[in-house]
């Protein structure tokens, strides 16, 4: 009896956890667009660097950000962002935000990985060219904003 009631205490432990993360969809896609438009736009380096995540930072150099950049547009720039969708992590800290941008040659796509949730704000994590890729599960929790939000 005693185990049973430990198993069960343990269990609501990890559900609380579980349940615990809470995501701010919009606030997630505003930092999401507030990237793109200074990194991929605007191209300031600089700048879009400092709105990377500390640990993301850790591990890339600004010049490798900045060949980061440029490799992620060979043939232009985006002349306007906007974030479309967006995609929870269940039980994890972060969120994809999915990225349309265009300018008068071709349309750009980009999904963010946003580190964050809703009490402590977010910040860009992880950068890919296109709407999916090799790194993305696939999942059904892919949803649309209302209305796409624009810098």
């Amino acid at each position: 009896m005693q185990l049973q009631f430990l198993l069960f205490g343990f269990l609501i432990g990890v559900m609380s956890c579980t349940n615990s993360i809470k995501h701010d969809e919009v606030l997630a896609g505003k930092r999401a667009v507030e990237f793109a438009e200074v990194a991929f736009v605007r191209q300031d380096v600089q700048r879009a660097y400092a709105l990377l995540s500390d640990r993301t930072k850790g591990y890339v150099p600004l010049e490798k950000f900045r060949e980061t950049l440029l490799r992620l547009h060979p043939s232009g720039h985006p002349t306007s962002v906007a974030a479309t969708e967006y995609e929870p992590m269940p039980g994890e800290k972060a969120m994809y935000i999915y990225i349309n941008g265009k300018n008068s040659a071709e349309p750009f796509e980009y999904t963010l990985t946003m580190d964050g949730t809703a009490a402590t704000d977010y910040k860009v994590s992880r950068i890919a060219r296109g709407s999916s890729s090799s790194y993305l599960p696939s999942t059904s929790e892919r949803k649309k904003f209302a209305d796409p939000i624009q810098p």
